[in-house]
């Protein structure tokens, strides 16, 4: 069994990213049998998004369905660098940009991508993303090891826990980040983060 670097869940389906042999794939939940799988360049972070999986594959340039490889948010090097890190709420898809510190929202019209929009900005290296269920999007702020709260409606941003091992460096030749830091939030809503410098998870309740 090879070794995911990322894995995503909506309770039907697991995704799974391996960005070091370049295989993303899709897995039952309950069986654990495998359902679909696709080799990539060099695959970040994977969700599922309706029938067909978004896929952040630097060799590829940016955000694409795994399905066509059609573009969804495309590395330009002007305003989107390194996104490495997707979240979902089943119609909108989010991305963390690394190297600007921008999280993206982009709506669709079916399959067809609409112009991407910051929901957020000047965040410090953000990884890890995830809707909390309340009007916001958690994000692992890796450059400033804490875990924060963007407000969709407003756009404010404010910290929920800090002093997080995050961060890992990265390898020699290895883009950053090495691994991505994640967050997930689960149906109590109580909140796990990644840990990646020490290897630990971290559970947050809210207050």
């Amino acid at each position: 069994m090879w070794q995911p670097s990322t894995l995503w869940t909506d309770g039907e389906v697991i995704v799974l990213t391996n960005m070091m042999i370049g295989l993303v794939q899709m897995v039952d939940a309950r069986s654990l049998v495998p359902i679909e799988g696709h080799m990539f360049g060099f695959p970040y972070d994977a969700v599922r998004l309706g029938a067909d999986l978004a896929v952040i594959d630097l060799m590829a340039g940016g955000v694409v369905w795994a399905s066509t490889r059609d573009v969804i948010l495309a590395i330009d090097e002007q305003q989107v660098f390194l996104p490495v890190g997707l979240a979902t709420d089943g119609e909108r898809l989010w991305v963390s940009d690394w190297a600007t510190g921008t999280v993206w929202q982009v709506a669709f019209e079916g399959a067809a991508a609409l112009p991407a929009v910051p929901v957020a900005s000047e965040l410090a290296n953000p990884e890890g993303l995830a809707p909390d269920g309340l009007g916001g999007l958690l994000v692992v702020e890796t450059g400033a090891k804490q875990l924060s709260r963007i407000d969709l409606a407003t756009g404010d941003v404010e910290p929920i826990a800090s002093g997080l091992d995050v961060g890992l460096a990265a390898l020699p030749g290895m883009p950053p980040p090495f691994l991505r830091s994640g967050v997930t939030v689960d149906a109590a809503g109580a909140i796990y983060v990644i840990g990646d410098v020490t290897n630990v998870v971290y559970r947050i309740t809210r207050r």
